[in-house]
């Protein structure tokens, strides 16, 4: 046992039931269909819509295709984070696995979109303009590799913050059996850095998709 086995996908029978906490967004997502009209389905129809507005005022309203992906996986994302902060409930989004798989598959299919789409402007992104001309070789090497790092900065930045948190909380709980003193102590520094990690939740899925969307327009 280790401070990082809170991470690991406990097993019963051989099969690794925790994983199953992602299919449970899915009973969030789909309310409005097996649901009447409430005021809480009204206030998330609102939420839905205004995230919604965010993004089509970046990618314009010509992009809806677009902007629906994002705003899913935002609030796919933030559902995610925040059922992983209570306990004994597995946070799958600090899995790199997870986060790798959501990055590579979108970044693959805008990069191979944008590429098939438009070769010759995909090719233009690889020379910044004003670039000179006999450094062009040279930045097309640079942008080549900042482009395949994209997704593993995008999914790495996600798991890792996802962690983080996780791994600062377990170690002040882990003070708390010292004496009467440091249980107050722990208590209340692992208060603050719940509420912290409410923001860290909807901030991170907002910075994952709002970097998908731009990954998007940039191919598109």
């Amino acid at each position: 046992m280790n401070l990082f086995s809170v991470f690991d996908p406990s097993s019963f029978y051989g099969i690794q039931l925790n994983w199953v906490i992602m299919l449970l967004t899915v009973l969030f997502m789909l309310m409005k269909y097996y649901l009447v009209s409430s005021s809480s389905q009204l206030f998330k129809n609102s939420l839905i819509l205004s995230v919604n507005g965010l993004f089509v005022e970046i990618a314009g309203s010509s992009n809806l295709a677009i902007t629906f992906i994002a705003t899913s996986t935002f609030f796919y994302l933030v559902v995610m984070n925040l059922l992983g902060l209570f306990p004994f409930i597995f946070t799958s989004t600090a899995h790199p696995l997870i986060t790798m798989s959501l990055g590579v598959i979108f970044w693959s299919s805008f990069f191979l979109m944008g590429w098939t789409k438009s070769f010759k402007e995909s090719a233009a992104h690889l020379v910044p303009e004003g670039s000179p001309l006999g450094l062009s070789p040279l930045m097309v090497l640079i942008e080549s590799i900042s482009h395949l790092m994209r997704p593993f900065t995008l999914s790495i930045r996600l798991a890792a913050n996802m962690m983080a948190g996780h791994l600062i909380i377990s170690l002040l709980s882990s003070i708390s059996l010292l004496s009467l003193y440091s249980f107050s102590i722990s208590v209340f520094l692992q208060s603050v850095l719940l509420i912290l990690e409410l923001g860290v939740a909807v901030i991170q899925g907002f910075v994952f998709s709002i970097l998908l969307l731009l990954y998007c327009l940039e191919y598109y």
